[in-house]
C-alpha cells in the first residue's frame, strides 16, 4: 500500500475522508450520498437495500449506506486503502467495496484529490471495476476487507453452553421488545427465557440459523469482532421478533444483549448477504435505520 498524501489526516469516517458530491447538477446536497448510493446499487448484483417498511421512506438505501461506510472503516483500520497517482500526477485512492457486477467484477470506489482546501481531501468520482484502467494507477489493486481470520468463528458449536446474562437483557433496551412485553418485567423474563432456550436448541439441530455479524461497539468505537445472532421467537414459532448476540468466551457462548432485526441485518450484511430464513431484508421493523441513517 502505498504512503497516504501528507494533507489526508488519517480517519476511518468515510464521511471525513471524502467529500461524495451528487452526479448530476439537478440533484440536491441533501441526497448527493443517495445519489450515489442508488449508481452502486443500479451497477451491482440485486439485491434488497431498504427495509420492506422504509422502501418510501427518508433512507431508501439504508443498508447499502451502513455497508459502505463500515466497509470503509474495517478497510482502513486493515491498511487496505490504496494510494497512486494518475496519469497527469494528481493524487487518487480507491477502496474495495465488497460488491460485485452480475458478471462477477468487483466493484471499487475510486477518489481524485480534493482542490477545494475547505472540504475534505478525497473526492468521489466514481465506482470502478477490476477491468478499470484507473485502478492501474496503484501498485496493486485494492484488496476487499475481511472480517474473520479463523471460519470457526463463523460456525455455532453445539457443544458449546448457552448461558444468557438475562438481568442485561431484560432491563437493557425494554424498548426493543414487542410492545405487549414492555411494561410486564415477569412475562418478558419468561417469554424470554423460553426463546433463549428454543434458539439455543434450533442453532444446535442446524448450525446455519446462527448468522455471524461483525460489531464495532457503541458508535463504531471499537475495532470490531465477531459475534453470532440467534433468532428470538416470542409470538410465532416461524417468526423472529428480535436478534439474541452472543459471543464466544472460554468455551461457552455468552448473551449479552438483543437487536432489533433491521440492526442485526446491517451488522450481518458486513460479512455477507444473510442467508437465514428468518433474518431478511424484508423485516417490518426498520425503525432503527430509519432513526439513525447512516450515523450507525
Amino acid at each position: 500500500m502505498a504512503t497516504p498524501p501528507l494533507f489526508a489526516t488519517p480517519t476511518d469516517n468515510l464521511f471525513d475522508f471524502a467529500w461524495i458530491p451528487a452526479r448530476g447538477a439537478d440533484t440536491p446536497a441533501s441526497k448527493a450520498y443517495e445519489s450515489r448510493l442508488k449508481e452502486i446499487a443500479d451497477r451491482a448484483q440485486s439485491e434488497d437495500w431498504s427495509f420492506e417498511s422504509a422502501q418510501s421512506s427518508a433512507q431508501p438505501y439504508g443498508i447499502l449506506g451502513n455497508y459502505l461506510r463500515y466497509t470503509f472503516k474495517r478497510s482502513f483500520h486493515e491498511k487496505k486503502i490504496e494510494y497512486g497517482v494518475d496519469s497527469a500526477a494528481a493524487k487518487v485512492a480507491a477502496f474495495n467495496t465488497g460488491l460485485f457486477t452480475p458478471n462477477y467484477e468487483a466493484i471499487c470506489a475510486f477518489f481524485e484529490a480534493n482542490r477545494d482546501s475547505s472540504r475534505q481531501p478525497w473526492v468521489l468520482k466514481d465506482w470502478v471495476v477490476d477491468s478499470d484502467r484507473r485502478l492501474g494507477f496503484f501498485r496493486a489493486k485494492p484488496r476487499p476487507a475481511r472480517y474473520f481470520d479463523n471460519p470457526a468463528e463463523l460456525i455455532y458449536d453445539p457443544e458449546w453452553e448457552l448461558i444468557p446474562n438475562l438481568d442485561h437483557i431484560l432491563d437493557d433496551n425494554v424498548d426493543r421488545y414487542p410492545p405487549d412485553l414492555r411494561n410486564s418485567p415477569h412475562r418478558r423474563r419468561m417469554m424470554l427465557q423460553g426463546a433463549v432456550a428454543e434458539a439455543g436448541k434450533r442453532a444446535q439441530m442446524n448450525y446455519k440459523v446462527a448468522v455471524p455479524q461483525f460489531y464495532f461497539g457503541h458508535e463504531g468505537s471499537e475495532p470490531g469482532r465477531i459475534q453470532l445472532l440467534l433468532p428470538l421467537c416470542f409470538n410465532e414459532p416461524s417468526r423472529a421478533d428480535l436478534a439474541l448476540v452472543v459471543e464466544r468466551e472460554a468455551g461457552v457462548y455468552r448473551a449479552f444483549t438483543v437487536l432489533p432485526l433491521d440492526r442485526a441485518y446491517s451488522n450481518a450484511r458486513l460479512i455477507a448477504k444473510p442467508e437465514a430464513d428468518w433474518l431478511k431484508a424484508d423485516s417490518e421493523t426498520a425503525s432503527w435505520l430509519e432513526e439513525r441513517g447512516n450515523k450507525v
